[in-house]
Order: C-alpha cells, then sequence, then structure tokens
C-alpha cells in the first residue's frame, strides 16, 4: 500500500541550530552527532505526523515540540529555503484531517478536485 494523505506546511526558517545557554554546549553536542548542523522551523507543530520531506527530516528531543513553530533537524546537506514545503504523514488520519479545510487531491502533477474532510463528532 501506499500512502494516500500528506500535510504540507510551509517552512519559516532554514537556521544553523543554539541550544539555548554557552554555545560551546551546542559545539560538542554537534560534533559527537547528537545535535543537527542545520534546522528549519515548520508552520504549526505538535503534528500528529511523522516527516517524510524533505529527506531526512526529523524532530529533534533536545529542541523539544512546540504548537506554533515546530523545529526540525535537517541533514547538514538539504537543500531548502524559507517557503518551500515540508511534508508530513499523518498517523492518526480520520482525526488530524479534521483540522484542516478541503482535502486537495493531487494527480498527475495537478490539484484535480477537492474533497471535504469527515466532520468532527
Amino acid at each position: 500500500l501506499q500512502p494516500a494523505a500528506f500535510i504540507a506546511t510551509p517552512i519559516l526558517k532554514v537556521v544553523e541550530p543554539v541550544l539555548p545557554g554557552p554555545a560551546s554546549v551546542s559545539r560538542m553536542l554537534t560534533a559527537l552527532g547528537l545535535f543537527p548542523r542545520k534546522g528549519c522551523y515548520l508552520y504549526g507543530g505538535k503534528w500528529m505526523a511523522g516527516p517524510v520531506f524533505p529527506e531526512g527530516m526529523k524532530v529533534n528531543s533536545l529542541m523539544g515540540l512546540s504548537s506554533n513553530q515546530q523545529f526540525m533537524a535537517l541533514p547538514a546537506g538539504a537543500d531548502v529555503k524559507p517557503g518551500d514545503c515540508a511534508f508530513l504523514r499523518p498517523t492518526q488520519s480520520e482525526a488530524v484531517l479534521q483540522h484542516f479545510g478541503s482535502i486537495a487531491v493531487f494527480s498527475a502533477g495537478h490539484i484535480v478536485e477537492r474533497w471535504p474532510a469527515l466532520p468532527m463528532g
């Protein structure tokens, strides 16, 4: 089976992340491979969804979760910029999709239809 639904959310910022506190801690954790060299902030957060694109994007437990702007770790070579979209795959589509408007049906490179999500309740 192939995934049928994805969430697209804008990338707000692309950063060389630094943890709060002494910069030496971030440098040490980065050198040990425990903290990313590159990251981005997504619109929204605490998604009930797993990261799909950009390839290699993942949640970073040291930065924690946010419902406003979610920080995501990126591979050092990720080629993204503000305004690009990140894609997430819902883990509970019946719960997640109700928080959005209609579902855009994408086929052959175009949005071909819009489907309403089931109402809450």
